[in-house]
């Protein structure tokens, strides 16, 4: 007789960018479980962007915490339309214009590249005090961001720069400083 003694291991999440919290949900046979992870802090970790937050998950009108949660990013994904508006004309002016290597200048290259998409390693989460029956000992968050209100799309921004600051070609420390500035002046909102 088979009987199972370890749950069945949950890799990866999927989720969106709304307001300052990462939302989405996941399915565990026919129960949906909604989650939400909401940063509140960022630094920068062994040269590693990491964020530190609340993980809650809602399920059957009841909501679960882990608090100091760590996510660090692994990789990100360029978007593929236009640019995202700047949050503001000082934005621009630190930026300045960069052209980067051999790639054609289009809306989203250079100076104008952004983020689309952020893959972090979430730290171990305990799968049964959040009321999910799977092991959340190593998931990845994969944030899908397609901003829809303003504070989302000023993270968007932010979090583009600091990408860029941080894991392109040419690092630029002062840069990498003043976005995750932004970043948790943002997040404390």
């Amino acid at each position: 007789m088979f009987t199972q003694t370890q749950k069945r291991k949950l890799h990866s999440v999927h989720s969106l960018l709304i307001g300052r919290e990462f939302t989405g949900e996941i399915e565990a046979g026919k129960a949906r479980l909604w989650f939400a992870y909401s940063p509140s802090s960022v630094v920068l970790a062994d040269g590693k962007i990491e964020l530190t937050g609340r993980f809650a998950v809602k399920s059957a009108g009841q909501t679960r915490k882990a608090e100091n949660v760590k996510a660090t990013l692994l990789g990100t994904q360029g978007g593929i339309q236009a640019s995202p508006p700047t949050p503001g004309s000082a934005s621009v002016a630190m930026l300045g214009a960069v052209h980067s290597g051999d790639l054609p200048m289009t809306d989203a290259t250079g100076a104008r590249a952004y983020v689309g998409v952020m893959y972090f390693k979430l730290s171990a989460l305990d799968g049964s005090k959040l009321g999910v029956p799977f092991d959340l000992s190593g998931v990845q968050l994969n944030v899908r961001l397609n901003p829809q209100d303003d504070l989302a799309k000023a993270l968007q921004f932010w979090f583009s720069v600091a990408v860029r600051a941080i894991m392109g070609e040419t690092p630029d420390s002062n840069l990498a400083s003043k976005s995750l500035s932004e970043i948790n002046r943002l997040v404390k909102v």
